[in-house]
């Protein structure tokens, strides 16, 4: 059982009237009081209490004031206290303090890029400020915002249908965006849309459905072939720089490793068993040990250097000098893919387009090429073990063989 009362408790002639709280334990009452925000001059008090009937306007607009500000501050406390076991004096202070400073819901905001916000902030702790996965959505973000100023439209996250995929498509296509870049990032929104979904915010019946694929060209992978490698190694006179290159790109393409780890190795790496030569590593970007047999055309390159490596050089020199190389050998004929050029007013793009196949070469194609000229070679399971692809799919989609492809190679095994 419980009561409210007010109280004006001071000598002053004006003050903030007193709230009393009183309740029952065991037959016996406790009371707890706290100042409420009402301010009022004793004289008028006194009126009030005494249920004056004020004709003054002010004063009667006042004590109409009074009297709801009164019955709202206790059916609040009645209500808190019907949640609680004990009451103390702090929780009075607290408990009226919550009345004059309700704590505000936050509202989930419907606008696509208010949204974004919010979801940052949501899964703060997965996706870190500081976080390449973080740096990623904030970049997206602004192609958004880019976006909507170009269409002169705030998009709502309903709006996200087959609609804004059309135009978000063209949007993209006319800043030079390769289609790769606008399936990746659209993806986003619809993974930014679908979980505002989950927060009861609106979304288009479209989104459950919308493929954020766009379609792409479908580009050639880029390899050299045995006989490229061949005309390669022919190569004679080069500088000093595109010698050490070229001989870096020929231990690529008979390892099949990543510029990353490549660039790594060392004499130290090599293991010699069974008259056979080994180089054990583990993988930098996977964490996986692997053991790759060294050749005779892996170790012509070292009995050139006395057993030793290429000099090491950064990735950008590489890819440049080896561009070089290739042309120098006359890897010069036509083929689709993407080539970075650096847009006014856009920044760095992949254009889609046909080029000389050296100029599609990069730091990329030692691995690819040993992966695709080995295929068949080996068993796959063997050369998914060099490459450090975890599975067989991993490694056919990435040479490019599809199941009609290695239909017709089963064939011709099967037939013989």
């Amino acid at each position: 059982m419980a009561n409210v009362r007010f109280q004006y408790r001071s000598k002053k002639d004006r003050a903030y009237i007193e709230v009393r709280f009183s309740y029952k334990i065991n037959d016996k009452w406790i009371s707890k009081g706290t100042r409420t925000n009402i301010d009022v001059s004793k004289t008028f008090w006194k009126d009030y209490k005494a249920g004056k009937n004020f004709r003054d306007t002010d004063k009667a607009n006042r004590k109409t004031e009074i009297d709801k500000h009164f019955n709202d501050l206790k059916k609040f406390l009645l209500q808190k206290f019907d949640t609680i076991d004990t009451v103390s004096k702090d929780w009075l202070k607290n408990t009226v303090y919550e009345y004059y400073h309700p704590k505000k819901e936050k509202v989930i905001p419907d606008d696509l890029l208010a949204y974004w916000d919010y979801y940052l902030e949501l899964r703060k702790a997965e996706i870190p400020p500081k976080s390449r996965s973080y740096q990623k959505w904030i970049e997206i973000k602004r192609k958004v915002a880019r976006f909507q100023k170009a269409k002169h439209k705030r998009y709502k996250i309903k709006d996200v249908n087959d609609n804004f995929k059309a135009k978000w498509a063209d949007w993209c296509e006319n800043e030079k965006y390769a289609p790769s870049t606008t399936t990746k990032n659209l993806s986003y929104i619809k993974m930014l849309c679908t979980h505002a979904g989950t927060k009861g915010i609106e979304t288009s019946r479209d989104l459950a459905k919308l493929s954020a694929k766009i379609k792409e060209k479908k580009k050639p992978k880029v390899y050299l072939s045995f006989n490229e490698l061949e005309q390669i190694k022919a190569l004679n006179d080069l500088p000093g720089y595109l010698d050490n290159a070229r001989d870096w790109l020929l231990i690529s393409c008979y390892t099949g490793q990543r510029i990353s780890d490549f660039m790594r190795f060392s004499p130290s790496m090599i293991r010699k068993s069974k008259g056979k030569q080994f180089l054990d590593l583990t993988q930098q970007k996977t964490g996986k040990d692997v053991t790759v047999p060294l050749i005779p055309e892996t170790l012509e390159v070292l009995n050139k250097r006395d057993g030793n490596f290429p000099r090491k050089i950064s990735d950008q020199r590489y890819n440049d000098y080896i561009k070089e190389v290739c042309k120098r050998a006359g890897i010069t004929n036509k083929m689709y893919g993407k080539k970075t050029f650096v847009i006014e007013g856009k920044g760095k793009r992949d254009i889609p387009a046909t080029y000389e196949k050296w100029e599609l070469i990069g730091s990329h194609v030692g691995r690819r090429s040993f992966a695709t000229n080995y295929y068949g070679k080996l068993p796959t399971s063997y050369l998914k073990n060099i490459t450090g692809h975890s599975t067989e799919a991993m490694l056919l989609k990435y040479i490019g063989k599809t199941s009609n492809d290695t239909a017709f190679e089963a064939y011709d095994l099967m037939v013989g």
